[in-house]
């Protein structure tokens, strides 16, 4: 049977290339209040997405294919977000390894995806194994940035 329970260890989670080095696209620089404030408001809307698109299981594959391309749309929706906020320059290398993480969790997603348009209900396991087995390091990364939803064990990616 096909669960689709993403740990909301995402945020989680989640878009195309690497992001290391990025620094936000040329927004202007956030404090770190700020950073917090508004990562944490993102990560929070993510969050409701991911429980309202997760609220009944999915009773086939099909289902659970499409339940994970609304879920990886939220996730790279928020990717985005987070990738505009410039942290302060102290911050950065912790944010981008917190988002390179966030990145990682899309990439398991749509593996996850094929694997339920395949009908693979082994590698759709195997990839949900995998974004569980990783949330402890992602909310620590988010943590070492000072982000309190986005690192919370009920956070997205």
């Amino acid at each position: 049977m096909f669960r689709l329970r993403w740990i909301a260890a995402i945020v989680i989670s989640l878009v195309a290339g690497p992001i290391a080095g990025c620094g936000g696209g040329g927004s202007d620089q956030v404090t770190a209040a700020e950073l917090v404030q508004k990562a944490d408001e993102i990560c929070g809307k993510e969050r409701s997405s991911f429980a309202r698109i997760q609220a009944e299981a999915p009773p086939n594959a099909s289902v659970a294919a499409d339940q994970t391309d609304e879920l990886i749309r939220v996730s790279q929706d928020a990717n985005a977000e987070l990738r505009d906020l410039e942290p302060p320059d102290r911050l950065q290398p912790a944010y981008d390894r917190y988002l390179a993480a966030r990145e990682r969790v899309i990439d398991q997603m749509n593996r996850g995806r094929s694997a339920a348009r395949d009908q693979n209900s082994a590698t759709y396991g195997a990839a949900q194994a995998a974004v569980a087995r990783d949330a402890p390091q992602r909310r620590k990364l988010a943590r070492a940035v000072g982000l309190k939803v986005c690192s919370s064990s009920h956070a997205g990616t």
